[in-house]
């Protein structure tokens, strides 16, 4: 790359809001990051984040990022640390990984203090909030920033910008076996499915309702109805209040589904005119225990 393109490429850098723990990171605290601050560094000098929990970067997604990067520059550059033997990548491994896939042979950077620790935490906070990780990929990532950091559910959910709830919804996808795990992790069950497969306790019944939901295409709910028990073909089933339960609004399917989401567990609301319940329902002692942390703070 000569001098020329290289002046010219960094010119094109404008800042962009990466979230509040990057924003402080890169800007010392909210001030402007200034055209000064960027360096041009060879890509060769730069190594991968060592703690990104990101697995898997798709190859079409990379490509369509440096067509962009060829056509319009780079929007935002990445911020690294400075190491004994180069620097390394906090934030922004997408951009590095298009960029050298075009050849070049720099990228500008923003050259910036951060310990292990903030490195873990940093490049979790930019992946989720760009949506970039697939709901095991966010689970360990969440289970190392607790553990690391000895953080609680609820800390950790503050320091990357979530409820508490996504983030023990989330980490709960810990608890399948590693083979629906990586189902999850492949996008062929979807985090619903999984978290309603969570209140079956035998892994081989697992793995045959996991394998349904691909083969029939089960809805979450579907999924659910399943779990909750087998009908008996012997006798007719016994009405319930559940079986009589009216269709609902939209309304209040929609908040149905945000107390199931909220809360972690299949929740049903009955209603009655003006009046009516709500069933909460709970498959364990542990799940007992969280419902109640969740109902009583």
């Amino acid at each position: 790359m000569t001098t020329e393109t290289t002046v010219s490429w960094r010119c094109r850098v404008v800042q962009r809001r990466l979230g509040r723990g990057l924003d402080y990171l890169i800007s010392g605290g909210g001030a402007p990051v200034t055209d000064d601050e960027i360096q041009v560094i060879r890509l060769d000098e730069i190594r991968p984040n060592p703690h990104q929990p990101r697995r898997v970067f798709a190859a079409a997604e990379l490509d369509e990022l440096a067509n962009s990067i060829r056509e319009h520059g780079l929007l935002q550059p990445v911020v690294v640390r400075a190491t004994r033997v180069g620097y390394e990548l906090i934030a922004g491994e997408r951009r590095f990984r298009a960029t050298q896939s075009l050849g070049r042979a720099d990228i500008p950077a923003l050259v910036r203090a951060a310990t292990d620790d903030q490195m873990l935490e940093l490049a979790l906070v930019e992946n989720i909030q760009r949506e970039a990780l697939d709901p095991i990929e966010a689970a360990l990532a969440y289970r190392a920033l607790i553990e690391r950091l000895g953080l609680t559910q609820a800390k950790a959910a503050e320091r990357v910008g979530k409820s508490r709830a996504a983030v023990a919804n989330t980490l709960r996808l810990l608890d399948l076996p590693v083979e629906l795990q990586e189902t999850v992790a492949s996008g062929a069950l979807s985090a619903g499915h999984a978290r309603a497969l969570l209140a079956v306790t035998e892994p081989g019944e697992q793995a045959r309702l996991a394998a349904r939901v691909a083969a029939e295409g089960l809805s979450v709910r579907a999924l659910e109805a399943e779990v909750r028990g087998p009908k008996t073909t012997d006798a007719p089933a016994a009405r319930t209040p559940e079986s009589k339960r009216p269709e609902l609004s939209p309304h209040l399917q929609d908040l149905e589904d945000q107390l199931r989401l909220a809360l972690g567990t299949r929740v049903r609301l009955f209603p009655r005119g003006e009046r009516g319940r709500v069933t909460i329902d709970y498959f364990s002692a542990a799940e007992f225990e969280s419902l109640l942390e969740r109902l009583l703070g």
